[in-house]
């Protein structure tokens, strides 16, 4: 995008350019279509023995709006050669394609790159090499299907803890469980939370927030209930603490808000969105009343 103040500096330190480099610069400007007809049209043919410089600093002073200001004579007369050497001169012919009885012709560069056939210099196809990545491919679109059918369930997200505050609550998120590193959302009635693996998968996965080894792979369910009371049953191998008293296999523990829970040296702090919950018991009550009626 254009900006006027960055186009004026750049433009002031074009013109600071020590002149050695203008000069390296300007004298690489190619050759236009105008500048190679004047110098094909300047009247040396290409048999000739010897060139006079002079003649090509008669040319360039003779037709100086056709040139570039910083060609000089020698540049001109160079040029002229390369001209020479790639057949460009006027009275120069390319050589026709050979004929079958002629066995003794050359071919230039041109006339041979037109009998190369690109498919022949092709390497054959690997076989295997393709069925691999073909496996690979549909093992890829596999993956990327069962993570678009997976994302409508997600109902946890992982936030990253910057250190500045932010909201823990939003419309949709019941309650937050809040690590030292990472943070999860609660946002539908029941999740699970343990140790996800290659297979299996749980709504808060621990090994985020630290070591989570000796965390079983379900190590516990928090719900919550028709009355809007949150509850953590422990189904895992390992006791998890609440309030710093131990839950055990099978035993379910209230979850208040404030609620420290500890999963194996993993502690993190269970806040509740106390408006959105109140919310949902006045809608239930309401529901019930109309029920009644």
């Amino acid at each position: 995008m254009y900006d006027p103040v960055i186009s004026k500096l750049a433009m002031e330190a074009v013109r600071n350019l020590p002149q050695e480099v203008v000069h390296r610069v300007t004298k690489a400007t190619p050759f236009s279509k105008e500048e190679e007809d004047a110098i094909a049209s300047c009247g040396i043919k290409s048999t000739a023995a010897t060139v006079d410089l002079a003649h090509f600093e008669s040319l360039r002073s003779s037709q100086a709006t056709v040139f570039h200001p910083t060609r000089t004579a020698r540049a001109l007369l160079t040029h002229w050669q390369y001209m020479k050497q790639y057949s460009l001169l006027p009275d120069q012919a390319v050589q026709p394609l050979p004929k079958q009885e002629n066995a003794q012709h050359i071919l230039n560069f041109h006339d041979g790159e037109e009998q190369v056939v690109d498919s022949e210099l092709m390497d054959p196809p690997d076989l295997k090499l393709n069925s691999e990545l073909a496996i690979v491919d549909r093992m890829a679109k596999k993956e990327i299907r069962r993570l678009e059918a997976e994302v409508g369930k997600w109902s946890i997200v992982v936030e990253q803890v910057t250190g500045q505050p932010s909201p823990d609550f939003d419309n949709q998120t019941l309650a937050v469980l809040r690590g030292r590193l990472v943070r999860y959302l609660m946002r539908s009635r029941e999740i699970t939370v343990g140790r996800a693996a290659q297979e299996h998968t749980v709504d808060v996965d621990l090994t985020l927030e630290g070591p989570a080894s000796k965390v079983s792979r379900k190590q516990a369910v928090i719900k919550l209930t028709n009355s809007g009371e949150f509850y953590l049953a422990n189904e895992g191998s390992r006791p998890v603490m609440v309030n710093g008293k131990a839950i055990i296999t099978g035993e379910m523990a209230r979850l208040a808000n404030n609620t420290v829970v500890e999963f194996c040296n993993l502690r993190f702090v269970f806040l509740i969105n106390l408006e959105l919950i109140e919310a949902i018991r006045t809608e239930a009550a309401k529901n019930q009343f109309v029920a009644k009626q």
